[in-house]
């Protein structure tokens, strides 16, 4: 039986052997990691896999560079993150600590290829209960990173911390974390980058964030108390620099009036999606409504769907909307949340979204 071609790579992936050989192997491996049949023949090979998590913090960048590619590859989907995980760096370290070093190395260049590794892991959530424990000691320090732009020496921009912060306030425990700490509140730090324009990346994780919070109504007087002002995060990206009328105005929060006329809109669909999917969610409870109606939302909304071009973002705008166009005795629940839909009345509105956004 002739050998298997992957197994004599082994002898070049050393990280005491030579240069050019280690460069050849790893070529060849990330050739491999960009189709699922290679990932799969990648995984089934545990000393290989070892190997190339060792390369990770080669001397050579270059090196080093390639394995974390290979590694952000195979953690694309979420069967490579479940089998990846199995692994460990050393004895004392698996890898998810080992991934969370780098990128809080001011000096590691390739920062930002562990940044999407942890990103891709943490997309995962069947294994977030499972890595918790070792993000949770770190996560002031990783937070730190994603606000200070200049962390990284090195070039890099460490934007992907900001999705691996949304993915991981999917679960209650950092939902907690990001609304209780102390002695600042970490939510307050991630705010303002709702509308920091360098990068969607960023933005988006920040206002994912935001999303994910909201879908849990438990968090919901914290997220819409007049000290954090949500709302003006939330809303500021999908206003444009329209006029108000003067008793309209004086209800948008403050730093939301007059804004200039040259004032532009999220060009991001999927970022004024969540902004929309957000606000929907605050208006499960009546307090919630109503604290919405009393800051103007309507009237934001109403200007933002006159500009909305995308029908599946304009039907999101609509579902608030129609909320808060309402008296709350024509709503008919305190809390939405705890309104019974039936399976078949389920299927009419899901046909009926499908039908409104065909027509569009």
């Amino acid at each position: 039986m002739a050998a298997d071609p992957l197994d004599e790579l082994l002898q070049f992936l050393k990280p005491e052997s030579r240069i050019d050989l280690k460069h050849i192997a790893l070529d060849h491996l990330v050739g491999l990691s960009g189709s699922e049949d290679g990932i799969n023949t990648l995984l089934s090979h545990e000393k290989l896999i070892q190997s190339i998590l060792t390369l990770t913090d080669d001397k050579v960048e270059e090196i080093a560079k390639n394995a974390l590619l290979i590694l952000v590859n195979i953690t694309a989907s979420a069967k490579g993150v479940i089998e990846l995980l199995k692994f460990k760096y050393d004895e004392n370290k698996n890898i998810v600590k080992l991934f969370i070093g780098y990128i809080l190395n001011p000096e590691k260049k390739d920062a930002d290829a562990a940044a999407m590794i942890l990103s891709n892991i943490t997309r995962v959530e069947s294994e977030l209960d499972g890595i918790l424990d070792t993000i949770m000691p770190h996560l002031n320090d990783i937070l730190n990173a994603y606000v200070n732009i200049d962390f990284n020496k090195k070039g890099s921009n460490l934007n992907f911390i900001g999705p691996m912060i949304s993915n991981l306030s999917c679960h209650h425990r950092i939902r907690k974390w990001l609304t209780e700490e102390n002695p600042h509140i970490p939510l307050i730090k991630l705010m303002p980058f709702c509308s920091y324009e360098l990068s969607n990346i960023r933005r988006g994780g920040a206002m994912g964030t935001l999303r994910n919070l909201s879908f849990d109504p438990e968090f919901h007087d914290f997220l819409l108390s007049n000290d954090l002002e949500v709302l003006t995060y939330l809303l500021n990206p999908i206003m444009g620099g329209e006029e108000y009328d003067d008793d309209e105005m004086d209800k948008l929060p403050i730093s939301l009036q007059y804004l200039p006329k040259e004032k532009e809109r999220d060009a991001d669909i999927d970022i004024r999606k969540m902004i929309l999917e957000t606000l929907n969610k605050l208006c499960m409870r009546r307090k919630g409504r109503e604290t919405l109606r009393d800051n103007g939302v309507y009237y934001i909304l109403r200007e933002y769907h006159k500009w909305e071009k995308d029908p599946k973002v304009k039907l999101a705008c609509e579902n608030v909307v129609d909320i808060l166009i309402q008296k709350e005795d024509e709503v008919g629940a305190e809390d939405l949340s705890a309104v019974e839909v039936p399976d078949d009345m389920k299927e009419k509105f899901a046909k009926m979204d499908e039908e409104y956004i065909g027509d569009k």
